[in-house]
């Protein structure tokens, strides 16, 4: 169970997020610790700040999880792009299996062409897994679980489907690359991005903290509330509460409108 939650963090902020191809060495390990050093860095100022122990320690996890927030940002900022990219992307594909009918042949030909990141790291992940002995339906799984877009995932569906029953790949390609192109063209007359608005729900999120925190102290009468009685204290640590759960639900939101 343990080790299905941590594969399940890793392939949320790990690997969607290709850190990898910015900090080689990162991994679910360093960034646990990480959130671990940053949260015993800010709970001793919290703690002095609201002088009890219960909300400092909620206000203090939050600020932990912010390179969590960073790296599903970045996670989502990466799915867009590939959205943007997709039609033009199947375009390379088609083209290189004009040359030589075979997907994965496509794909990896493909790499030579600027695509871009976040794509070329993962198209290459994938073309090595395949190349190592992989079943390509296996490895285009993997790939898909790393794209949070659901043209990207129509689009491996239907590859899929076209190994499976070994259809005619060219005609395929060149539907997709229309369709894809049309909804592109949607996309951008309604100037649809869910990553901007998951970037502007998170600053609005952090911005309540320095808000309450001129509201605490702006009359004595109001701190020595808050921060002296014990009425005052359960109150805010209720309202702490509150608020990590709004940040819970938030991240649940976007997340679910980015599917």
């Amino acid at each position: 169970m343990i080790k299905s939650l941590f594969e399940r963090i890793g392939l949320l902020y790990i690997e969607k997020s290709n850190i990898r191809h910015y900090i080689p060495f990162m991994n679910i390990y360093i960034l646990m610790l990480v959130v671990l050093l940053i949260f015993i860095s800010v709970y001793r100022y919290v703690s002095a700040i609201l002088r009890f122990a219960p909300s400092a320690a909620v206000i203090s996890c939050i600020l932990a999880m912010t390179p969590l927030f960073l790296l599903e940002l970045l996670a989502r900022y990466n799915a867009e792009t590939i959205r943007k990219r997709l039609s033009e992307y199947i375009s390379v594909l088609n083209r290189w299996c004009s040359v030589k009918e075979n997907i994965m042949y496509a794909f990896e030909k493909s790499l030579e062409s600027n695509i871009g990141e976040p794509l070329q790291t993962f198209i290459r992940d994938m073309v090595i897994q395949v190349n190592r002995g992989m079943d390509p339906c296996e490895a285009l799984d993997m790939l898909q679980m790393k794209v949070d877009d659901a043209q990207f995932s129509d689009f491996i569906v239907n590859i899929k489907l076209s190994i499976r029953h070994r259809g005619d790949i060219k005609k395929l390609l060149t539907n997709l690359e229309n369709q894809f192109y049309k909804i592109d063209e949607e996309y951008n007359r309604r100037k649809i991005s869910t990553y901007r608005d998951r970037v502007v729900i998170y600053a609005i999120m952090f911005a309540v903290l320095p808000l309450s925190y001129f509201f605490i102290n702006m009359s004595p009468k109001v701190s020595g509330f808050y921060l002296e009685t014990v009425n005052g204290k359960l109150l805010l640590m209720v309202f702490s509460i509150m608020y990590a759960l709004g940040f819970y639900l938030a991240a649940g939101i976007t997340r679910f409108r980015s599917r």
